[in-house]
């Protein structure tokens, strides 16, 4: 695979296609994770992603309340729970169900994640109004939004192809209000699509983002967590990890881990005060630099 940023968000487009195409066979549950897990670590995830979607929506025509969705959720996606969520919020999308029928279940999704994956959904299928005319879904609000904008920003650094001049200025037609989101949005998709290794070129996003630069490192930072999580770290997150946020991917995910070692990801409310409290663990290290 070329480590050129649009190969590598043509990878994994063509990734979440193939498993769509899997998952509409309506193999066994057991048949769907030996498959997911054939899938490479690097973006094994995105896999579960798109599987997560394809449950989901088998799920909803069948009258069930996510039933095979969960017990997907319970196993192997576990490791892929971010992804998974966002895959909820995809179904969630097409379907145009509310999402507080399925942000109720215990132990659930993170709704930040939900409506991150509504986000990005809108942003690749709704274009028009969503980033020409900056659009939100009615209903759309206050935490909502900031999950929703993430999801958004992961899109429009797919629309720039990775590339830093073209992001920054389709993130200049926005209100300044809803950057913080997009710009975190932007950061999870930069480490996450990797293949943006040079530090001239991550530097000049920093820059870029302005008074938006913690946003964007927490973006990096959720990328690192959540590739530990499922066992899928990079050199790419790594390089992004030192050059953005002068902290080493083991720093970051030490920050998130529970007393085993594991690493937490709050959901909630818990997750907004985690968001913040992850940003100031960059303003310590700039501090003592």
């Amino acid at each position: 695979m070329s480590n050129d940023p649009a190969s590598r968000m043509m990878y994994i487009q063509n990734l979440f296609l193939q498993v769509q195409t899997y998952m509409q066979r309506n193999p066994a549950l057991p048949d769907v994770e030996a498959y997911l897990q054939a899938e490479a670590p690097e973006f094994r995830s995105v896999a579960y992603e798109s599987a997560s979607m394809e449950l989901a929506l088998h799920d909803f025509s069948s009258g069930v309340s996510l039933t095979t969705w969960k017990q997907l959720y319970a196993g192997s996606g576990q490791a892929h729970s971010f992804h998974m969520d966002i895959g909820l919020g995809w179904a969630l999308a097409k379907t145009g169900r509310a999402p507080e029928t399925v942000l109720s279940i215990p132990d659930g999704p993170s709704s930040w994640m939900v409506f991150d994956g509504m986000g990005y959904f809108f942003g690749l299928f709704k274009g028009r109004k969503t980033v020409r005319h900056q659009m939100v879904p009615d209903g759309i609000e206050g935490a909502e939004l900031q999950g929703f904008d993430q999801g958004l920003g992961r899109r429009l650094w797919y629309i720039a192809q990775g590339d830093v001049t073209a992001v920054t200025q389709l993130m200049q037609a926005f209100p300044e209000a809803r950057h913080p989101a997009l710009w975190r949005g932007t950061g999870i998709a930069c480490g996450y699509v990797g293949g943006k290794n040079d530090r001239a070129a991550l530097l000049q996003l920093l820059s870029n983002a302005g008074k938006f630069g913690q946003q964007l490192r927490t973006g990096i930072a959720l990328v690192a967590i959540s590739r530990r999580v499922s066992g899928s770290m990079t050199p790419d997150i790594e390089t992004a990890c030192q050059v953005l946020c002068n902290r080493s991917s083991a720093e970051i995910v030490a920050f998130a881990t529970d007393p085993s070692g594991m690493p937490v990801l709050p959901k909630g409310q818990d997750y907004a005060n985690w968001l913040t409290q992850l940003e100031t663990l960059f303003d310590k290290k700039e501090n003592a630099l």
